[in-house]
């Protein structure tokens, strides 16, 4: 109790602060142009598919092993089995977060909630020495399959955005929202039937689910890293706890997008040069223009 009343004193003078510019409406207009523009250079320009530029923009964090996707009509998604579901759980996890007006949320779990969340980060890392043993020809505690990568990355992909979201919350608002972002059982079950359709859509492989499953991982992937930047960008500026209105955050949220989209180009390109020099095959993907 102490130590919460101290950090409430250290964060008195910040909140007080004279919160940040209020863009106009056609600075927001404009910066939505931007975006649309982005999306439909994105889905229309020649040289390349959405999902071939879907593969290089996830190309930079993700290994794509043939072995460890899913094929929807027969395509392999732009990520792999774990992180397709990794991303899809921040995904999902946010909109849930969104939909039950915890998105400003700026507490973490409780403790109990809180273990059992880093419990399913475990989870996933078990699964993931097993997988790796495995490929270097190591003993093994079982036999890996995609439905277990995705499974446990989907459960990792909600406590990431557990965690995230009011760490970055925490740093955004000068009037915090101090509930925590999952507080009971009772709240983080409601995201379990999203996560059980996403493991069905998943795993069924089903055709027409190709682009939906594509599209809304690499947007996990996107907001997960945004969020990740937001935290440094805010914290290295004289911008903490200033921002009272989501049109204010709009902006500087939009920087961190591009620093992101920025990032998974060069490590894309990066893991391009290196797997060049090394003389290995790339699975077919579209350049980055």
């Amino acid at each position: 109790m102490a130590l919460e009343q101290a950090q409430t004193n250290v964060q008195t003078p910040q909140r007080r602060r004279r919160p940040v510019w209020e863009p106009p409406l056609w600075a927001l207009v404009a910066l939505a142009a931007v975006y649309v523009a982005a999306l439909a250079a994105l889905i229309f320009l020649p040289d390349g598919t959405l999902l071939d530029r879907l593969r290089a923009l996830d190309g930079g964090i993700c290994s794509q092993l043939p072995g460890h996707s899913f094929y929807p009509a027969g395509q392999q998604l732009p990520l792999c089995a774990r992180n397709t579901g990794v991303y899809l759980g921040v995904a999902l996890g946010f909109l849930t977060l969104l939909g039950v007006g915890r998105a400003r949320a700026s507490r973490l779990p409780r403790p109990a909630v809180a273990l059992a969340l880093l419990g399913l980060v475990g989870l996933m890392a078990v699964d993931g020495f097993n997988s790796l043993f495995l490929d270097l020809g190591l003993p093994h505690l079982y036999q890996p399959q995609n439905l277990l990568r995705l499974v446990t990355g989907l459960g990792a992909g909600v406590a990431m955005v557990a965690f995230i979201t009011p760490v970055t919350n925490g740093l955004l608002w000068r009037h915090e929202d101090v509930r925590s972002s999952f507080r009971s059982f009772a709240q983080l079950a409601v995201v379990a039937p999203l996560l059980l359709l996403a493991f069905l859509a998943v795993g069924s492989q089903t055709a027409w689910l190709l682009y939906p499953i594509a599209i809304v991982s690499s947007l996990g992937l996107l907001l997960a890293l945004t969020l990740v930047n937001l935290v440094f960008l805010i914290c290295f500026s004289p911008l903490i706890g200033r921002f009272e209105r989501w049109r204010q955050v709009f902006p500087v949220f939009t920087l961190a997008v591009t620093l992101t989209v920025i990032e998974l180009t060069l490590l894309f390109k990066l893991k391009l040069a290196v797997l060049h020099a090394l003389a290995l095959q790339l699975p077919p993907t579209a350049p980055l223009r």
